[in-house]
């Protein structure tokens, strides 16, 4: 019985060693570890990604981490909340940059690289972030694929094609696992009506796809594997002891919040800087407000899909007593599920999903032109 056990417990250590092992090299070249203690305060990043450069048509230029720059991500841990924080910033907000004069904010990469595209976000938004992360567009196929590929819901059919920048997106509607080279299509392709904001709200859609994934247990075996794929795409100026630090936050799996920057379509993107300050203050300061939220008169927008407008109809019938208005907001596939969002503070989603008997999130996923976003999933409450 002890040689069993001893046998035993000599194979649960190699095979532990086997699944480490992929660590083992980016924690010797980075010089982290997991912290125990991780993050003692807020830690605000910018995060983006550095678009391809080229040296000739069709000739991809070394990796230098300075291609315009896209998914501009003001991200801020918060271990007091334990939450991830995630505000996107459109590419098309248009900053006046110190010594270059007016420019879209992505433009800030290849003029001036990472601490330009700091000083343009700070400029934008009023948070300067503490530190930066840049990765290159190959970081997205190596982790996705290491991860065995992220099942995500695609609303609508995705086509087009882009023989000089060798994008080919061809996604019909449905619920699916992407490999890598599909969810870098999912991810960029912006040939529909809202452009770079619809763009944007994949792109959130996809994070909270993202993070089931890697902490399920088939993500939580490929974890190694995937750190080590995306290591050499990646360029920060994190320390080494902050590293450790973001390992050990990971690590207690915190919840995430994602936004996108209030405000509507102009010259580019034109922020609202009333709604903007209110997301900073819930969000980016001491935490969110605890008043109770009015719904009378609000607007809520009514996702939906084929053979659901019976179903409509008996939402907008109990909105309507609720004192709200509605919009439908027709998409090609059905919700997976039933949920209230908002891209505010998210007390009016609370509200809302208190009152219906749903869940609710803060959400950049939120259909513009509404204040709250009701997705009809199967299981809403009749």
């Amino acid at each position: 019985m002890r040689r069993l056990f001893l046998g035993l417990f000599l194979l649960f250590i190699a095979a532990l060693g086997l699944w480490a092992y992929p660590l083992l090299g980016p924690a010797v070249r980075q010089g982290a570890f997991p912290s125990r203690e991780g993050l003692r305060a807020p830690l605000t990043l910018l995060v983006y990604g550095s678009s391809p450069e080229y040296s000739g048509y069709h000739r991809r230029a070394p990796e230098r981490f300075r291609g315009l720059a896209d998914a501009i991500l003001l991200v801020r841990l918060d271990p007091q909340a334990n939450r991830v924080v995630v505000l996107s910033i459109p590419r098309d907000t248009w900053v006046h940059l110190p010594g270059y004069g007016w420019h879209k904010v992505n433009a800030a990469s290849p003029l001036g690289g990472p601490e330009l595209m700091k000083e343009a976000v700070a400029r934008i938004t009023g948070v300067r972030p503490e530190r930066y992360v840049v990765v290159s567009l190959e970081a997205l196929r190596a982790l996705v694929d290491a991860l065995g590929g992220v099942r995500v819901c695609v609303e609508r059919p995705m086509r087009y094609r882009d023989t000089a920048a060798g994008l080919s997106i061809d996604l019909e509607p449905g619920c699916q696992v992407l490999k890598g080279e599909e969810a870098e299509g999912y991810l960029r392709f912006r040939k529909d009506a809202l452009g770079d904001i619809g763009r944007i709200q994949r792109q959130q859609a996809f994070f909270h796809a993202l993070k089931e994934q890697l902490l399920s247990p088939a993500g939580l075996l490929r974890l190694p594997r995937a750190v080590a794929a995306v290591e050499p795409y990646v360029e920060t100026d994190l320390t080494r002891e902050e590293r450790g630090a973001l390992l050990g936050f990971a690590m207690r799996r915190p919840g995430l919040v994602s936004l996108l920057l209030p405000g509507r379509f102009g010259g580019g993107w034109e922020v609202d800087r009333d709604a903007l300050r209110a997301l900073l203050a819930a969000y980016f300061g001491e935490g969110a407000p605890k008043e109770e939220a009015a719904l009378g008169g609000r607007v809520v927008a009514l996702v939906y899909g084929p053979g659901q407008e019976a179903l409509v109809a008996k939402a907008e019938a109990r909105l309507a007593a609720l004192g709200l208005k509605t919009l439908r907001h027709p998409v090609d596939l059905p919700p997976s599920r039933t949920e209230v969002l908002e891209n505010g503070p998210g007390l009016l989603a609370q509200a809302l999903g208190k009152a219906l008997g749903v869940p609710h999130r803060v959400s950049g996923e939120a259909v513009l032109g509404a204040d709250l976003t009701l997705r009809l999933g199967r299981d809403f409450p009749l």
